[in-house]
């Protein structure tokens, strides 16, 4: 797991232009805002709903497998797709992460809009 987050890191650490980094930063502030007004996309990949905290395949549901401790779907590969990107609508690409990931507010951001 630790070279998944190093490889992670590494992408967050190239330089980017100001513009798209403006775009990446506006488009998670509106995730966020969605977050807490609970019209995000909710992943229900845990018993409870949460999609965190399991510690094993048991504690998430049939749809999805425990990883680094957040349940992920089972076509979400982290080491070919980190952040699980996903179209949810045409050109509208989220995370299929769990809002409790900690890693949920950078993929948030980094998964494309618009293509």
């Amino acid at each position: 797991m630790n070279t998944q987050f190093d490889e992670l890191t590494k992408s967050l650490a190239q330089s980017v232009t100001r513009r798209a980094a403006l775009k990446k930063f506006g488009v998670g502030l509106a995730g966020m805002a969605l977050a807490c007004f609970g019209l995000a996309n909710k992943t229900e990949a845990a018993p409870n709903g949460s999609g965190c905290g399991c510690q094993s395949n048991a504690d998430c549901n049939g749809n999805s497998y425990c990883y680094g401790g957040v349940c992920l779907p089972k076509w979400c590969d982290p080491s070919l797709n980190p952040c699980c990107c996903y179209e949810k609508s045409k050109n509208h690409w989220v995370t299929a992460r769990p809002t409790c990931d900690p890693a949920w507010g950078v993929c948030a951001s980094r998964c494309p809009v618009g293509g």
